[in-house]
This record gives structure tokens, C-alpha cells and sequence, in this order.
């Protein structure tokens, strides 16, 4: 065995004798009296779903949820309830012993088999120590710098981020713990306590001075940042650099096994030592709370303080404890009472409070806080309520035996001298010295040493009154509440309140408070006498109204049937406070009128669970803000299939994360939570769906169903309240999106638009299709009925016409033949018949040809635009010239008129060349430019000045001709150079 392995084995034998040595310490003068009453000690165990009652360690994870560990497995508590995980779940082993969370929200847990690291959706499992069966876990801490560290088997060990790697620089270690800043310390028996500075370890307390000192464990004080060692001599604390015992275990009035200490964030020491429960120093005196007191007498294994300043008790057996502080200290069976159900509650001369019970008589409860039993007979037991006049007399108002008093420290019916005996008395008030009765029979008062009765028929069953005046009485019965002057002894007919039943009264000088079973707190105002109402919806606990009591802050407490109310009234409007389990209220049902304010301030309440007092100079721990944490979203009521409409889940969560939905898929769920430790019974929420809801709802669910959400993106939002009401800014949000239908999207929508828009250009196009081809069928029809008619025309003026001037022509010529020689100016008449008839002959061809449907084709027009030419010219010595260029195609139909206009403009313009213009060459060319058909007659005769304008018409109708056909005609002439023709025509 090497030296280390020696030194090692001698510290664990020296670490095992300390846990079975006894801790003693020195009796001192000035022991604490153990208390009667109990603290607000919350139990939960296996029966509120705790993995396993012997619990061993606390942590605290980033959803503020409690993380404890069990022999059991894990279990996490948020407040209201457990989930556990265990070897099943993939744990690798049920023994927790050690827990820790890092910055990214991981989770370590320590067992007797590995380390598992478990991220919010699976475990894996780490073991640092290579031989088997040596994976006990100590401890497990994250320092600042997020490394993690553990022990094993008296070795130091940090995460590298793929396994635990042993740290070999310090050697054995034994403890590790976290400072106030998170720095990690260890202790290395014989050597010292080092801390880690981020670079290495720096020793800063010496211990080769102590060889033979263990130090099992290390803690330090959230309060004063002390630095306590559980050692093999006890409990000591360091002081400037020394190990020295705290001087508050001084005073301890007990001895026996140390277990654990644990310093809070408000100084208070927490111990615990082998006699079971806890040992608490706290205004430098002890208290030993166990089962009587509240707690448990099983031996406390752990302390833990949560980040809302509750204190969490782990047990060897009774699961977990918390405590949320001494708002609240009661008294039950276990103090003394045998019935729990406090009626009535009264404050006597000498400052004992007395308690009535409605079944068990009357109770004293001393300045040394004991119930001690007061002497009453059985047929008086059952005790409604008290009252103290002012005389400083207790009064005694029973159900069967009347009313009774106290007398020193006995118990006496009072006997009327006039005999009368009121019974079922409900409550006793006394105002100015008189001392009022109500019962189920009427309303009673005290006169000398005579009881009268009130005769008010109206008003039978009288649970309160209550003077709102010199003369005037308010009756709280079970049909309503009356007024009743006492002067004249005279009930008002009309009730103040009506048809409910009234249990209680109190007022201030602005209201008149009335406590209901079913409309919560009734608010009169005493000066407009208008009524309203606080009740459930407001925020009161419930709306069955049992006990109302004003403290001397003017403050207003409502003893429901579901908690205690406190109704504060400030320049910004009415706050109520609830009070419930978590602030140590254990019955939450309260009694008819058992509330009271005694001498010192301190408020006492009668329930059906024990009694209760509230200490209003204890200073409430400062609110916190409840974590929300979605914990749910189905769809349809169903759990959201893995990945069908995400590619990723939120982290610690199996939601999806950025959904996207289909259509059809638009019913959704949400559950949430806001995780609130000390009193998740008060949370309340705002949710808002964003893209659905205009504001958001205020609600104490934590469910909502948004049913048929139409398409769209939506971000889901909710809010969660802290125990006094106050909204923090806490929100959490949850995108996703409903796809439209691919009929009501954009690109849909506008397909549609186009499709449509084609349609309707597609119906229009054939539509004008149609009409085009109905035109063009009707000028085919016109066309050819015209081509009729013009070759019927053309035949027809051919054959008149022609035949006509024939037989002119040839009658002209006989003539000519018989006249005799000396008849010459005769034969010059005939001569001209003959040339005019010859002219017109060949005029009127031209007619007939443009009268023919061929006129009308381009190749038609030119052809007889040149045979025109070569006939006029074929007499003369002028050359004539033909020219055609880039003309590929010209079986062009042109329209009707166009044949006969172009003749007629060509046939002008040669006839003017052939009189006029002396050329010896004439040239007609016809080309295409681009869309225009160009046709240019040119002479190389004299030509002539266009400036001056002629006497003729030639050219003006030439023009007019040109104009008609939509040509456009130029005429460019050079005297001494001939002339140009040009007509510019658009037919392609």
C-alpha cells in the first residue's frame, strides 16, 4: 500500500469514528421554553408525490423548480407537483447523492453508481473513476467559470467536457463547496483549503498544523459569508484564517450527533443533530422544532434555501418540509385543544388570550403561549363566543346552557334576576357598556343584572351586530341585515341588505362592511348609501364570507371559507393580500366572527383546523417573480407529433419549436405554469395570443383552448403574478404559424386573377375573333357581291358604252367619206368627233378595268400604270422606262379605289410630261421603303418652277387624288432639269 493509499485509509477511519462519536457541548443558562404553538412547517411526502421519504439533497434549477434528491430517484417539485425519474428513466442508480446545475440549464445528479448529466430530455451517464464499484458520488458543484467538479472516492475530479478528468494537483480531498461569488473551495486533510482562481488552486487556510483534523464537510454562510467545517471535533468556523467553534453553539441546550448546519441569506442558523427535527438560532436564542412544534422528530439530513428565501428540510423519513417564515404560528391538537375548531377567540385583563370551542368548552392560552383547559361543565361545552366588557369581564355565550361568565379563574352561568335565559347564542358585542345577545331566537341585551329581550319579529337569527351610531344597530341575520334603533326599539321595515345571509359586520368611517355566503364583501357607503360588492372576481379568496375584523391600521380581514383576506386601502386603490397554505395557513375554512386584534397588534383566527395568529411585524420576505414555463401545447387535445411540423423542440422541452401547421390543424392547447415555490396557489396569469386577441385575459387557470383559429402568425404570451398580485415582466413567448389553405393564399389568389383575366381576354379574343371572322366572312360576301356587281358593270358599260362610241366613230368615218373635197371645214368637225370619240374610247377602259375585281391586286395597278405609259408614249420619240426594286411580293389586295386613283394620278402626270415638258426620256420605278410602296416618275424634260402655280388642275387634282388613297404625293421640279413625281403609299 503506498503512502497516499495509507494516508487516505487512516483519514476514513478517522472520518468514521468522528459521525459515531457524540458532539458535546456545554449546558448554559438560558435555555429556551419549547413552544406550544406550531410553525408554518409544510409537509410533502410520498403521498403528495415524492419519489421517496428519505431524502438526501437539495438544488434549485433555472425554472426555479426544487430538484431533491431520494433513495428513490429524483424527484422535481414546482410548487404544486412532482415529476420523478429513477434506473427506469435512466438514471444510474435510484441513491441521489449529490446535485448541481450549470449555466446552460443542465442538470448533474450524483448516485452510489456514476454521474448523469440529463439536459431536459435524456440522461447520459458519466463515470469518472475507472474501476468499478468506485462511482460513489460525495458532491457535485459548477463553479463561475461553469467548470463542473466532483468527488470520488476522496478525489478531486473536473468535467472536460466529453468525461471527468482527475484533478491531481491538490491530492485527497474530502469536501467542496461554493462561495458567496461561486468560486470553488476544497479541503485537502493535513495541507489545507484551497480555492480556484479560474488558473489553478491558491491555498488560503493552513492545516499542517491540524494532521489529525477531518473536515467532512464544508458550507458557507449566506448571511455572513462564514465558512463552516463539519470536522471530527464538531462544528467550527473560521475566523480570520483560524478554525475556531462558532460562539453561537455556546447556548445550544442539547447534545448528541452532528449532522448538518446551514447559515440563510437572513443570518438564521439551521442545525441538525441526532435527536431528530431542527435546532434554530435566530435572535440570539435557540429553538427545537420537531413534531410538536410542527416539524418532525425524524433526523434532518439536509438544509436548502430556495431563491424566493423559503427553507426546504430534507428528513431520514418524512419526505420534505418548507418554511416560508412566522407569518402565521398555530395551535391544534398537538398543543393542547381537543377540538381543533376555534369559535371564538377574546383577550382578558391580564393578557391571556381565552378560546372558545363549540364542542370542547373554553381554553386559556398563557403569556408562555400553553393551552391550558378551563373548567366548564358538559352542558356548557359548546361555546359560541366571548366577550370581554368593559369592566374587564369575560363573557361566555354558549349554545344550550345560556350566558355565562368567568370568575377569577372559574366559570358561571349568569342567573338573570329575572329569569330570562337566551339560548343558541350566536354572538356576544358590547358597545358603551352594554352587553348585546344574539341568538337564533333574537337579539338580547344586558340591563343591570337583568337580560331583555329585544322583540323584533322581522329579525330572528342574528349571527352579528354591530353600532353604526349613538342609537342605531346593524343586524346581520340569515335573510339580510336590518337597522335597528335602539332608542325607540323599532326595527326599519326595509332591509339594508336583502336575501342573503349575513355572518359578520365591521365598518370604518367611510363603509359598512358585510360579510355574505354568497356575494362575498358588501360595501354600504355610509355617506351616498350605495352598495357594492367585493367578491371572488375581484381577487377575494371566495365569495362565502365568514369573519370581518379591522385592524389599527385600518386594514380589513376577511375570514372566508377558502383562506384569509386582507383588504388594504392606498392612493392607488384597493390591494388584496391572500393568505393560504403556503403562508402557513393550514386551515384555510374560518369560523362565524372568530377573528380579533389583541393589545400587542397581533391577529387571531378561528378555524375549523386550529387557530391561527398573524404576526404583522415579522417583514414579509420581498416577492418574487414566478418563473413561467410552457409546459404543454396540443393539438386537437393531443400531443403534437416529434418533428412532423418542426425540425427542432424547445430546449428542456419536447414542444416544437416555430411550429408550422397546416390548415386544417387549428385547434390548439396551451398549459403553463408559473413556478412560484412559496405560494403557487396565489399565481395568477395574463395570456394573449398575438394575431387573435386584442388584450389579454387575466385567469388562475392554467389552460386555454383557442378553437378554429383562422390562418396565420400568432405568438402566443403569458404572464405570471406574484403572491401580493404584482405583474413582473416575466412573459414567455411561443411563435407559430397556421398556414392558409392554397385557396386563400397570395400566389393562389393572384394565379386566380391572372387565370381569370386570361379567360376573360381568351372570351374576348374569341369574341372578336368571331366578329373578325363575321366580318371579314361579310366582306367576302360584299367583296364578291361588289366584284358581281363591278364585273357585271364592267361588262355592261363595255358593252353600251363601247359599242356606242363605235358606231359614233364609224359613222364619223363614213361621213367623212362621202363628204365632197371643198367641205374641209366639215371634215375637220368629224375629224375632231372622231378624236374625241377615239379619247373617250380609251377612257373608258380604264373605267371598265378598275370596275374589275383583279384592279384591286398591286401587280394589276402597276401593270396597267406602265401599259398606260407605253401606250401614251408609243407615238412620240420620248423613251419610257421601267423600273422595279426589292418589290418580293406583289399580290397585294388594296383597297376598292385605290386602282383607279393611282391611274388616274400617273395618267395625269404623263400627259403633263408629254404636252409640257419637252423630255426625251421618261422613267417610272417603283420600290419599297420599309412599309411604304414608293413610286417615282421622273423626265428629263425642261421642267418648271413648283413656286408658281399653274392655270390647270392637273396638279391640284393629282393631290386630291393622293389624299384619298391615304398617299402622301411630292413633286420636286428644277427648271432646266426635269421633274419628279413621287407618291409615298402605306399598304404593308
Amino acid at each position: 500500500m503506498t503512502s497516499e493509499n495509507k494516508q487516505r485509509e487512516s483519514i476514513r477511519i478517522r472520518t468514521q469514528r468522528a459521525t459515531r462519536c457524540l458532539f458535546f457541548l456545554v449546558l448554559l443558562f438560558g435555555i429556551s421554553s419549547l413552544y406550544a404553538q406550531k410553525q408554518n412547517f409544510v409537509n410533502f411526502n410520498v403521498e403528495n408525490g415524492l419519489a421517496q421519504s428519505q431524502t438526501t439533497v437539495f438544488a434549485q434549477n433555472r425554472n426555479n423548480e426544487l430538484l431533491i434528491g431520494t433513495f428513490g430517484g429524483l424527484s422535481v417539485f414546482d410548487g404544486s407537483f412532482f415529476v420523478n425519474y429513477n434506473k427506469s428513466k435512466g438514471l444510474p442508480n435510484n441513491v441521489i447523492t449529490a446535485l448541481a446545475t450549470d449555466r446552460n440549464k443542465n442538470t448533474w445528479i450524483g448516485t452510489n453508481d456514476g454521474i448523469a448529466f440529463f439536459n431536459g430530455q435524456q440522461f447520459h451517464t458519466y463515470y469518472p473513476s475507472s474501476k468499478a464499484g468506485e462511482n460513489v458520488i460525495r458532491k457535485i458543484i459548477v463553479d463561475r467559470y461553469n467548470n463542473v467538479w466532483t468527488i470520488v472516492n476522496d478525489k478531486l475530479y473536473r468535467f472536460s467536457g466529453s468525461r471527468f478528468v482527475r484533478d491531481t494537483t491538490i491530492g485527497t480531498t474530502l469536501s467542496i463547496t461554493l462561495d458567496k461569488s461561486e468560486k470553488a473551495w476544497v479541503v485537502n486533510p493535513g495541507k489545507g483549503i484551497f480555492v480556484w482562481n479560474g488558473q489553478g488552486w491558491k491555498k488560503e487556510i493552513d492545516l499542517q498544523h491540524e494532521p489529525d483534523l477531518v473536515i467532512a464537510d464544508m458550507s458557507f454562510g449566506a448571511y455572513s459569508g462564514t465558512l463552516y467545517c463539519n470536522t471530527s471535533r464538531g462544528p467550527l468556523a473560521v475566523d480570520k484564517g483560524q478554525l475556531r467553534y462558532p460562539e453561537f453553539l455556546k447556548g445550544l441546550p442539547a447534545n448528541g450527533f452532528f449532522n448538518t448546519m446551514y447559515e440563510d441569506r437572513r443570518g438564521i442558523i439551521w442545525l441538525s443533530l441526532s435527536d431528530g427535527g431542527a435546532w434554530v438560532y435566530s435572535n440570539s436564542k435557540w429553538i427545537h422544532y420537531n413534531y410538536d412544534n410542527g416539524l418532525t422528530d425524524d433526523n434532518v439530513t439536509h438544509f436548502f434555501e430556495d431563491a424566493e428565501g423559503n427553507i426546504w428540510i430534507g428528513t431520514n423519513g418524512s419526505g420534505i418540509f418548507s418554511y416560508t417564515g412566522s407569518l402565521f404560528t398555530y395551535y391544534d391538537r398537538a398543543s393542547g385543544l381537543a377540538s381543533p375548531s376555534v369559535m371564538s377567540m377574546a383577550q382578558y385583563k391580564d393578557g391571556s388570550i381565552y378560546l372558545a370551542s363549540s364542542n370542547a368548552g373554553l381554553y386559556r392560552l398563557g403569556n408562555n403561549s400553553n393551552v391550558e383547559p378551563v373548567p366548564i361543565p358538559a352542558y356548557a361545552s359548546g361555546v359560541n363566543s366571548l366577550q370581554v366588557d368593559t369592566f374587564g369581564r369575560l363573557w361566555i355565550g354558549t349554545q344550550r346552557a345560556g350566558l355565562w361568565y368567568l370568575d377569577g379563574r372559574s366559570t358561571r352561568p349568569f342567573v338573570a334576576r329575572n329569569k330570562v335565559i337566551p339560548r343558541n347564542i350566536t354572538y356576544l358585542y358590547q358597545y358603551e357598556g352594554t352587553l348585546w345577545i344574539s341568538s337564533v331566537n333574537g337579539l338580547y341585551h344586558l340591563a343591570g343584572d337583568s337580560i331583555l329581550y329585544d322583540p323584533l319579529p322581522k329579525a330572528r337569527e342574528i349571527y352579528a351586530t354591530l353600532m353604526i351610531g349613538t342609537d342605531s344597530m346593524l343586524l346581520g341575520t340569515r335573510k339580510g341585515v336590518y337597522l335597528y334603533r335602539t332608542d325607540t326599539r323599532k326595527l326599519l321595515p326595509q332591509p339594508l341588505l336583502d336575501n342573503t345571509t349575513t355572518l359578520c359586520l365591521a365598518a370604518d368611517n367611510r363603509y359598512v362592511y358585510i360579510g355574505t355566503d354568497d356575494r362575498g364583501v358588501v360595501l354600504w357607503n355610509r355617506g351616498t348609501h350605495q352598495l357594492s360588492n367585493i367578491d371572488q372576481k375581484r381577487g377575494l379568496s371566495c365569495d362565502y364570507v365568514y369573519s370581518l375584523l379591522r385592524d389599527k391600521d385600518g386594514s380589513i380581514w376577511v375570514g372566508t371559507g377558502c383562506g384569509i383576506d386582507k383588504i388594504s386601502f392606498t392612493d392607488k386603490g384597493m390591494k388584496i393580500r391572500s393568505f393560504g397554505k403556503s403562508d402557513g395557513l393550514l386551515g384555510v375554512e374560518n369560523n362565524a366572527n372568530a377573528s380579533f386584534e389583541d393589545r400587542e397588534g397581533y391577529l387571531w383566527f378561528g378555524t375549523t383546523r386550529g387557530l391561527f395568529r398573524f404576526n404583522p411585524y415579522t417583514s414579509a420576505a420581498p416577492e418574487h417573480a414566478p418563473r413561467v414555463v410552457l409546459q404543454g401545447v396540443k393539438l386537437f387535445s393531443k400531443d403534437i407529433p416529434e418533428q412532423k411540423y418542426a425540425d427542432s423542440t424547445l430546449p428542456f422541452s419536447d414542444l416544437p419549436l416555430h411550429p408550422v401547421f397546416p390548415p386544417s390543424q387549428n385547434h390548439l392547447t396551451f398549459s403553463f405554469k408559473g413556478v412560484f415555490l412559496s405560494s403557487p396557489e396565489k399565481v395568477r396569469y395574463r395570456y394573449q395570443l398575438m394575431g387573435a386577441d386584442k388584450t389579454f385575459t387575466e385567469t388562475n387557470q392554467n389552460t386555454v383552448v383557442y378553437p378554429n383559429l383562422p390562418p396565420g402568425s400568432y405568438v402566443f404570451k403569458v404572464w405570471a403574478s406574484d403572491a401580493a398580485g404584482n405583474w413582473h415582466s416575466n412573459v414567455v413567448s411561443y411563435p407559430f404559424i397556421i398556414n392558409a389553405p392554397y385557396y386563400t393564399t397570395w400566389y393562389f389568389r393572384l394565379g386566380i386573377a391572372f387565370l381569370l383575366i386570361g379567360i376573360f381576354l381568351a372570351v374576348v379574343y374569341y369574341r372578336n375573333h368571331q366578329k373578325e371572322l363575321r366580318r371579314r366572312w361579310e366582306d367576302r360576301l360584299r367583296e364578291e357581291e361588289q366584284a358581281r356587281v363591278r364585273q357585271k358593270t364592267a361588262e355592261d358599260f363595255h358593252d353600251e358604252i363601247g359599242n356606242k362610241l363605235t358606231r359614233i366613230n364609224l359613222l364619223a368615218t363614213i361621213a367623212t367619206g362621202k363628204l365632197p373635197a371643198s367641205s374641209p371645214e366639215v371634215k375637220g368637225i368629224l375629224g375632231q368627233i372622231q378624236a374625241n370619240v377615239t379619247s373617250l374610247y380609251n377612257g373608258s377602259k380604264d373605267i371598265i378595268w378598275s370596275l374589275q375585281p383583279q384592279s384591286d391586286y398591286l401587280e394589276e395597278i402597276i401593270l396597267r400604270i406602265r401599259q398606260n405609259a407605253e401606250e401614251m408614249l408609243q407615238d412620240s420619240d420620248i423613251q419610257f422606262d421601267f423600273e422595279q426594286d426589292t418589290l418580293s411580293d406583289t399580290h397585294i389586295k388594296l383597297p376598292i379605289d385605290y386602282s383607279r386613283n393611282m391611274i388616274m394620278i400617273f395618267k395625269e402626270a404623263i400627259t403633263n410630261s408629254l404636252k409640257h415638258g419637252e423630255a426625251t426620256r421618261i422613267a417610272l420605278k417603283v420600290s419599297r421603303q420599309g412599309e411604304l410602296l414608293v413610286f417615282e416618275l421622273l423626265d428629263n424634260g425642261k421642267g418648271f418652277d413648283t413656286s408658281v402655280t399653274g392655270k390647270g388642275n392637273g396638279l391640284g387634282n393629282m393631290n386630291n387624288r393622293a389624299k384619298r388613297i391615304g398617299g402622301e404625293l411630292s413633286c420636286d421640279s428644277v427648271p432646266g432639269r426635269g421633274t419628279l413625281l413621287r407618291l409615298l403609299l402605306k399598304i404593308y
